[in-house]
């Protein structure tokens, strides 16, 4: 038997060492600007509207971005430490080389988004939305996704560790090399076919022929 290939490792942000603090109102986030190697600490950014902002080499620390509304959004190389992005809504962003560690994420909207290189790690996203998004490199560990909406979602390679998806609906999403085991996968909504090449465990893949109406005797 053919030995799997080994997962690609995914490259952490490359982030200096220490960040200078924003200063207000000169870094405050504006349409169409780049904000480079700085770190925002408890900015609030609720309900705020922008278009096309650019962070490079950036540190969020306790930034509360809640119904925020960013559209064309790029990043490169950021880490959200303890951030508030509930029902924030963020279409078309891309994002390079990324982490997202202890944020709140329930309600999260990004539609036709790109991710690469990109860990969520202990974020309650719960009911968050990644309709059609591409994902390369990303990996979501320790993170109840329950009532997430991953529709026509490209996650081809995606892990996910120790994470609820009660619910959760991966309806025509690609799903080949994606890593379910150990995840609670009550009520998740897939196809047959668009579980083709996912990663399963045992019991995971008994509880679906059950949902299925098929009888093993």
């Amino acid at each position: 038997m053919a030995k799997p290939k080994p997962r690609p490792t995914i490259k952490p942000p490359g982030l200096p060492k220490s960040l200078p603090p924003a200063e207000l109102p000169g870094d405050d986030p504006a349409d169409g600007e780049t904000y480079a190697q700085i770190a925002y600490h408890s900015l609030d950014l609720t309900d705020r509207i922008l278009a096309r902002p650019h962070f490079t080499e950036v540190s969020f620390a306790q930034v509360t971005a809640a119904q925020s509304r960013f559209h064309d959004l790029r990043m490169e190389d950021v880490r959200f430490t303890g951030c508030n992005l509930a029902n924030a809504a963020w279409p078309n962003l891309a994002c390079l080389r990324a982490e997202f560690i202890g944020c709140r994420l329930t309600g999260f909207t990004t539609l036709k988004a790109e991710f690469r290189d990109t860990i969520f790690r202990d974020c309650k996203a719960d009911l968050a939305q990644f309709f059609q998004a591409k994902m390369q490199g990303v990996r979501f560990e320790d993170c109840p996704l329950a009532g997430a909406d991953f529709r026509e979602a490209d996650l081809s390679g995606v892990v996910f560790a120790r994470c609820d998806l009660t619910n959760t609906d991966f309806t025509g999403a690609k799903l080949v090399g994606a890593d379910l085991r150990g995840c609670v996968i009550d009520g998740m909504r897939v196809g047959p076919n668009d579980l083709r090449g996912a990663i399963i465990d045992e019991v995971q893949a008994l509880a679906l022929i059950r949902a299925m109406g098929i009888t093993i005797d």
